[in-house]
């Protein structure tokens, strides 16, 4: 009688732990994601019983409910809006996944019922982004812009040509070609910040006094760089009057680019040197107190509206992997360095060949200015403004332009 209880028992033991078994494989089984892709998906059609609703958005930022295949070009998906539901309505998390750069839809058949794929119209950030095999554009805003960020080997596609059309990629075909700009980044309203591949044809000094403290608005190179009224005569042998009023309806020519006193010399980093030219950290300066240099902090806050700049010291070390080497030799590396690019006066008759930025250093003379630059061996220097170094423009491109090309200096992007 026990020896049957046992039996009894040990039989019911085994058939719970089949049960238990087969229950876990059934959820196991059902809570797979089987993605399947949507390559050419039609509003709803059926596909294994599922039902699509596409929706795009349209210019004033409402979404209608479309027909026709799913959109490849001039939209880009919203997975944060897009969703599916089950046969009773319920929303189905993570059920949508997307290929962005194939343009396909992957969707876990096992549970839903119905989806909704929403569509933005697309900006130049997704474009560019769509081009950018290699990752190089950050995803985050460094420095206030989604920067392209490599080294000077890499395959970075951020090669655009803005040649006297505008457009013609045939100018821009050589690598010398005058034409060719490269973009240092997008902002995050879809402003295009580029600097000429080359450098221009003449050497510049950036200012032809180096007794005074010259700020960069009053700079001969600013108006050497830039239209402006002196007196009753307009100044029209400037960069940005040379060039074609077709380019010039794409730049902005009011930007407004922040600019201050001089920057004591240090041991830079990306993040360090950001803060000062963004009026978001203290700098050093030195001042003149009483016929003596002493040291004093103080913030960027002036602005100049203008079309032309040149890049600030902080576009030379966000260039870089990371963006925040800790040594300009460690960013001499970066894409963005002139020996990566085309260098067309290595020397002057001051010193090896240099590249000015935006940014001064305040020295500790009581009188005499300087400016920082960068020199072909990548070491951030500070000489006298009156020095003859290179210079390349850099401005700002609006973003209602529409962009075409790969990006690559054989095939860069173009405005259409």
């Amino acid at each position: 009688m026990c020896l049957m209880r046992l039996k009894n028992k040990n039989i019911l033991i085994i058939l719970s732990l089949g049960i238990v078994l087969i229950v876990s494989m059934f959820f196991a089984f059902n809570n797979k994601k089987e993605y399947k892709e949507l390559p050419k998906v039609k509003l709803k059609e059926p596909l294994q019983n599922k039902q699509f609703a596409l929706m795009l958005e349209q210019e004033d930022g409402n979404y209608l409910e479309s027909e026709g295949e799913l959109p490849t070009d001039g939209y880009h998906f919203n997975k944060e809006k897009s969703g599916c539901v089950d046969i009773n309505g319920k929303i189905i998390n993570d059920a949508l996944d997307y290929d962005y750069y194939n343009h396909v839809v992957l969707l876990d058949t096992s549970k839903t019922s119905y989806c909704y794929l929403y569509y933005d119209i697309e900006t130049i950030t997704d474009y560019l982004r769509s081009k950018d095999i290699g990752n190089y554009l950050s995803s985050n805003l460094v420095g206030g812009i989604y920067r392209y960020q490599g080294l000077g080997t890499d395959p970075i596609n951020n090669y655009i040509c803005l040649g006297d059309n505008c457009c013609n990629t045939t100018e821009c075909s050589a690598d010398t070609n005058d034409d060719m700009y490269r973009i240092i980044g997008v902002t995050e309203n879809d402003e295009l910040k580029v600097i000429k591949k080359t450098g221009l044809d003449s050497s510049y000094q950036w200012h032809t006094d180096n007794t005074t403290d010259t700020k960069w608005p009053d700079s001969d190179l600013f108006h050497q760089l830039n239209d402006y009224n002196e007196g009753s005569t307009y100044k029209d042998t400037s960069f940005y009057s040379q060039l074609t009023e077709n380019l010039k309806s794409y730049i902005i020519s009011d930007y407004n680019w922040l600019y201050g006193d001089a920057v004591e010399r240090g041991d830079f980093n990306g993040d360090t040197i950001y803060k000062i030219e963004s009026g978001n950290g203290e700098a050093t300066r030195y001042v003149n107190q009483n016929g003596k240099s002493v040291t004093e902090k103080y913030t960027w806050s002036d602005k100049i509206a203008a079309p032309i700049g040149i890049q600030y010291l902080h576009d030379y070390y966000y260039a870089y992997p990371g963006g925040n080497p800790t040594t300009a030799d460690n960013a001499k590396t970066a894409w963005i360095h002139l020996s990566n690019n085309e260098f067309k006066h290595p020397a002057s008759s001051h010193s090896i060949g240099a590249e000015w930025t935006m940014t001064r250093y305040s020295g500790t003379g009581v009188s005499n200015a300087y400016v920082h630059d960068i020199y072909l061996n990548g070491t951030v220097g500070d000489p006298p403004p009156n020095y003859d170094f290179e210079i390349r423009p850099v401005f700002y491109l609006s973003n209602e332009i529409e962009l075409s090309g790969k990006g690559a200096l054989s095939d860069p992007f173009t405005i259409f």
